[in-house]
């Protein structure tokens, strides 16, 4: 199973820079206790998921074994009427579960969709580079294209559960792990 968490972090006033006082430092025990729960572990293809990254407690309730939590996060703003961004895919360790951390089956399944959503990443950041890196000419095109990106990427895990049905097909799971591997090829301009 796999759970979408979407955080698009564009500065406030997209078009127009707005300087945030700095709060003052917290506490040692406040900070380490973010710093738990912000934990994030960036996509890479020589680092793949292992049952130990899944921190959080299940959730008994669920019908599903695991559940991971991706993140597919957008930093954009406008300096000097240039844009700039950073998409960033992430797995969530304290937002995600195994209920089996036996099976290697099971956490293959999860790294597929962790994969899936790098194959996302890469095409929004092709989309993006697509606008062009005028201000003007992307303020009205932004937001559709990222929510477009965004929707694109919730149906395709949403299919990809499905026609897997959550990694019993073998086969089918076998077709989809094929696909996402020719995607992050052609797409590795975009990594």
């Amino acid at each position: 199973m796999f759970i979408i968490t979407l955080l698009l972090s564009f500065v406030t006033g997209f078009f127009a820079p707005v300087r945030v006082p700095v709060a003052p430092a917290p506490s040692a025990a406040i900070e380490e206790d973010n710093s738990i729960r912000n934990e994030k572990l960036s996509w890479s293809s020589s680092r793949r998921l292992s049952w130990e990254d899944f921190k959080a407690d299940p959730d008994e309730e669920n019908p599903h074994h695991a559940l991971t939590a991706a993140n597919l996060a957008l930093d954009a703003k406008c300096r000097n009427n240039q844009l700039e961004f950073q998409v960033s895919c992430v797995f969530l360790p304290t937002q995600s579960w195994s209920k089996n951390k036996k099976s290697a089956k099971l956490l293959y399944h999860e790294q597929l969709h962790f994969d899936l959503t790098e194959v996302h990443a890469r095409l929004l950041r092709k989309k993006l580079l697509d606008l062009g890196s005028s201000c003007t000419n992307v303020q009205e095109k932004l937001g559709p294209t990222v929510t477009e990106a965004f929707a694109a990427w919730k149906a395709e895990q949403d299919e990809f559960d499905k026609m897997a049905r959550h990694g019993l097909d073998a086969a089918v799971q076998a077709e989809w792990a094929a696909n996402i591997e020719q995607r992050l090829q052609e797409l590795e301009a975009y990594q």
